[in-house]
């Protein structure tokens, strides 16, 4: 079957300027109730924060669509807390991303069992709403080199010691 490009098949923009998440969702919540969705510069928008989505639906769909998205309640953005950091850029969490994140006060959860760090206000701390992880936004006071370097030293140094005492061992 041959399908007519006519006047009502067109796509028209149904929403623009979303974000590439909240136009994904859109489109798998329209497609669910059997509309065709396009989603226009969805690739920019998820490279680019800057850029906008746009989803788009056929002009015979688009009453179809509204009456579908009238049925869905959302937190508007605004409610949602945004920091940012010195800057001007919004702040995200190091780990999945998300910038859901707040500055965090308190006892820090480490991966070792029953011990905690502490995080005073103005060391940098944030917790992200989206993972629950913690993380620290400043450098450690220790740089990661020589740390390393005193690793080395002090396996190499354990490592010829037990060398050591074997060699001493096989002339007893």
């Amino acid at each position: 079957m041959v399908e007519q490009f006519d006047d009502f098949n067109r796509l028209v923009p149904l929403r623009r300027g979303l974000t590439t998440a909240d136009a994904q969702l859109m489109r798998s919540l329209l497609t669910a109730n059997g509309l065709q969705v396009f989603v226009n510069s969805e690739n920019m928008g998820a490279l680019n924060y800057a850029v906008g989505t746009d989803v788009m639906v056929r002009a015979v769909d688009k009453g179809r669509a509204e009456d579908v998205l009238k049925k869905v309640a959302a937190i508007p953005r605004c409610q949602l807390p945004t920091h940012f950091d010195e800057d001007g850029e919004e702040r995200a969490c190091a780990h999945c991303g998300s910038t859901h994140v707040h500055a965090f006060v308190g006892e820090v959860p480490t991966f070792i069992p029953g011990v905690r760090l502490a995080a005073s206000a103005g060391e940098g701390w944030y917790h992200c709403l989206q993972c629950d992880s913690h993380y620290r936004e400043q450098k450690s006071r220790f740089s990661g080199m020589p740390v390393a370097l005193m690793w080395g030293g002090f396996l190499g140094g354990a490592g010829f010691a037990l060398y050591w005492v074997i060699d001493w061992l096989k002339w007893l």
